[in-house]
């Protein structure tokens, strides 16, 4: 319908084009006076509008208000506290009308006139059988309603033990229905302690010195006493009286590995008040070590990720590599053969060092490479390693030790929550204080958008007392913005004295930010206040190009771990790191191999990469010099080797880190170079075994699997695994997530017991890998409450439907409609023509004459 004159239309408007014939009527009547030819055209003109159909267009507004439903979920898996705060959120907008609906639900769904009264008395909930959650019942009644645009304001958990909604969503989606799902913006506390996990390694040698740790989660509102059990093959070995504030907490125990294939670790809370933990099923934890009796190479690195390049080269080739940080290193024995990688002499114990000796004299392997860390003046001079080795080193001049100062930077943003990041890195800054001396000085500053001192720069024997409770303070929240953080430790550090003045950064997220601001920052640190930054990146989404730049240039150290129970120990590292002298002169030395050398018999390559640098030993009497670089005066020995006792060893007196040895670390012949060397080495006997990790987690009610492999050989590998447990056993194949991670969702099992053994198919043929235990502690079916929500549901059930979750406008929603009325001028405009006419001829016979 087209519009003419606002609010007149025309039904039929192409009438219209008739009033272009209007001057013919001129042509017709011009011997007729003015009067009568104007009078007759606009008659005419009115016949023409009468028959385009004039209509007058009436809009009328209604506002009315859109009718509201409140759905409260008093299932026995809302707590009491949840229950109060539903009453205190219907507040306001939100407040439930006299015109508004009103309905409870369990398992059942009811219509309530008094909803305060319900969430208050728990016999009024009876009638909905709230011993089940059933939402799929809930909005079938809802849809039964008569149609008509309703906002559903939904409060609950979000879980159901009866019922899957998910079947009604489309139904929803297009029934008028908005819901919106009222939930509270964090955890509700709940009278219940879980041991979320039991860490610990899934192998290991018979004898071994192990870590395990008890992730213990207090959902309390305050703390709770009880006790600790750990339990190895089901005889306790260990009762700890602990004391858990809410939120997670890490406890750490050492074990030693007993005898047989399979050891198996139970950790079990006890609590004091029985009132405090109502669900006893979550309060055990189990883990399995495969006991292994073969042999192993130990590469104890002086540098985090020091010895990336030679762990990777060595599994490539099958050996089981266990890599430590000297502070960690297990002892000597059940190694076949021990490599220290740029360690320095300060980092090791006489004692261990005098172990080495006598695990090398029994029969065993030893090698040691590196720069100055490992064969600078005076490290290892006048030691059992110096006695061992085919190398003797130069005497140091001394050095006045001055005292150190440290300011940590711990990124505190809400990410840190995850995996416990911020618990980690907490116990790394407690293990500073415990590694430095009194009169070191040591800082911590915590940041998200804007930095703040958690513990201010100040002697560590100042702060031994305060310090473990200062550094508590740290909470995850926020966003990640480093950069004023930075400007803070500098400004803390520029005004002191010491010796050497450190910054060491944990962050695991994107900062905001320039990058260019960083380096200049970090330059001028370095350059003027002689201040070093080094930096460690946490997980998947820190950003590592940006934290790596930022030590290159600060001078520090770099590591990127994904595993948050390594910081302690990195962070360790950093701090005991030490300048050395100025370095060797770099330039480029061509080795070349010494004639008779066992150790490269045979050996394929008959050139060798250039390396950058090496560093300057003596070749003992009786060693064989298998790599020498020709100077002017002497063949300066690059490798060397011989036999200690029943033993042997070896000296390579250059790094494999790229710092001399970009060229070697290219070279398509390290590989082989480094089979040559553990092959003469090491005792026969050594077995490969695949590195991997396994992990089990929940999504929802289901338990996942997911397994690691480090190794490219595996790439076009199958898994398989076999759950057993409960008398059922379950199979299937993981399937690939990406490169070296592989996933399986396990179906929803009863409580209970459960064995997962994995297995690799891999050209042809089956690698075992150790098995793994867990409990499954919750029945997906039982109505308990749980710590979490189910915002995944929630949320896909506010969007199919065209509501929020928690909607930032509470006001009352309203309707407008629209109508329109036409109203038709056709009778008015025909008795106007006709009283037009007739005034027409009326006209003509009273005032001109005419008659005809």
């Amino acid at each position: 319908m087209t519009e003419w004159i606002q609010p007149i239309q025309f039904a039929k408007p192409w009438v219209l084009w008739l009033l272009i014939g209007l001057p013919i009527l001129g042509l017709c009547f011009r011997n007729r006076s003015s009067s009568i030819l104007v009078w007759r055209t606009l008659i005419l003109a009115l016949v023409i509008c009468t028959l385009a159909d004039p209509q007058f267009i009436i809009r009328q507004t209604h506002v009315e208000d859109q009718e509201r439903i409140f759905a409260f979920d008093l299932s026995h898996s809302i707590p009491v506290k949840m229950r109060h705060w539903m009453e205190s959120s219907a507040q306001g907008a939100l407040a439930p009308g006299r015109a508004d609906r009103i309905f409870i639900f369990g398992a059942e769904t009811q219509e309530t006139p008094n909803w305060r009264q319900s969430l208050r008395d728990n016999s009024r909930s009876n009638g909905i059988e709230p011993a089940k959650t059933n939402l799929q019942r809930l909005f079938e009644n809802l849809l039964k309603l008569p149609s008509n645009p309703r906002s559903v304001f939904l409060f609950t958990d979000g879980w159901e033990t009866q019922g899957n909604l998910e079947t009604l969503l489309p139904v929803i989606a297009g029934s008028g229905l908005k819901v919106y799902p009222i939930v509270p913006s964090r955890s509700m506390s709940i009278a219940n302690v879980t041991v979320a996990k039991l860490m610990a390694p899934t192998h290991g040698d018979s004898g071994e010195a192990v870590n395990i740790k008890v992730v213990i989660e207090n959902h309390n509102d305050g703390e709770v006493d009880g006790t600790l059990t750990l339990a190895r093959n089901g005889q306790a070995f260990k009762t700890d009286a602990v004391k858990l504030n809410p939120g997670s907490q890490i406890l750490s125990y050492q074990t030693t590995l007993s005898e047989g294939s399979l050891t198996s670790y139970r950790a079990t809370f006890t609590p004091r008040q029985a009132d405090l933990d109502r669900f006893q099923p979550d309060n055990q934890a189990l883990a399995w070590i495969s006991v292994r009796s073969k042999g192993k190479i130990l590469i104890v690195s002086g540098r985090p990720n020091g010895a990336r390049y030679l762990e990777e080269t060595l599994r490539r080739q099958g050996f089981d590599v266990t890599s430590r940080a000297p502070e960690s290193a297990p002892a000597p024995s059940g190694f076949n053969v021990i490599i220290f990688n740029n360690v320095e002499r300060e980092k090791l114990s006489s004692n261990y060092l005098n172990a080495i000796e006598r695990h090398v004299n029994d029969g065993n392997g030893f090698m040691m490479l590196g720069s100055e860390w490992s064969f600078g003046q005076g490290g290892y001079r006048r030691t059992p390693i110096e006695t061992i080795l085919p190398v003797e080193f130069k005497e140091p001049p001394k050095q006045e030790e001055k005292n150190r100062a440290f300011v940590l930077v711990i990124d505190k943003s809400g990410s840190m929550r995850e995996d416990n990041r911020i618990l980690y890195a907490q116990e790394a800054a407690k293990a500073v204080a415990r590694q430095l001396k009194d009169n070191d000085l040591l800082g911590v500053v915590g940041f998200d958008v804007t930095p703040f001192v958690v513990v201010p720069l100040a002697s560590v024997g100042s702060l031994r007392g305060s310090f473990n409770s200062q550094i508590e303070r740290l909470k995850p929240a926020g966003r990640t913005v480093m950069l004023p953080a930075i400007i803070e430790a500098k400004r803390q550090l520029e005004r002191q004295p010491a010796g050497r003045k450190h910054v060491i950064i944990l962050s695991d997220g994107e900062t905001g930010g320039s990058g260019g601001d960083f380096i200049d920052l970090v330059n001028v640190m370095r350059a003027e206040q002689k201040i070093t930054v080094s930096s460690v990146a946490i997980g998947a989404e820190a950003n590592v190009p940006l934290m790596k730049r930022i030590s290159q240039y600060g001078g520090g150290f770099f590591h990127h771990t994904f595993d948050p129970s390594s910081l302690p120990q990195i962070v360790l590292q950093q701090v005991q790191e030490k300048p050395k002298d100025e370095p060797p002169p770099e330039r480029d030395f061509t080795p070349i191999q010494g004639r008779g050398s066992e150790l490269l018999a045979d050996f394929s390559r008959q050139a060798y990469p250039p390396l950058r640098g090496f560093i300057e030993t003596e070749l003992k009497r009786g060693a064989q010099l298998d790599l020498l670089i020709p100077k002017e005066d002497r063949k300066a020995p690059l490798l060397a080797s011989w036999r200690y006792g029943r033993g042997k060893t070896v000296a390579l007196t250059t790094d494999l880190e790229g710092r001399w040895s970009r060229a070697w670390i290219q070279w398509g012949g390290l590989a082989e170079f480094w089979e040559k060397i553990i092959q003469w080495i090491r005792p026969s006997g050594d077995s490969p075994i695949p590195v991997h990790e396994t992990r089990i987690s929940l999504s929802g009610s289901h338990p996942v699997l997911d397994l690691y492999v480090f190794e490219e050989a595996a790439s076009d590998s199958q898994f398989r695994f076999a759950a057993s447990g409960k008398g059922n056993k379950i199979d299937g194949t993981l399937r690939r997530i990406a490169e070296g991670h592989y996933q399986a969702a396990l179906p929803t099992l009863a409580p209970g017991e459960y064995r997962i053994d994995l297995t690799e198919e891999r050209k042809g043929r089956q690698i075992t890998y150790p098995p793994v235990g867990f409990i499954s502690s919750y029945d997906p079916k039982s109505e308990l409450p749980r710590p979490d929500l189910n915002l995944s549901l929630l949320t896909k059930l506010a969007q199919m439907s065209g509501g929020e979750v928690n909607p930032t406008s509470m006001e009352t929603r309203q309707k407008e409609t629209f109508t329109t009325t036409q109203k038709s001028l056709r009778n008015f405009l025909i008795i106007s023509v006709f009283a037009l006419f007739l005034l027409e001829v009326a006209f003509r016979k009273m005032y001109l004459g005419e008659y005809s």
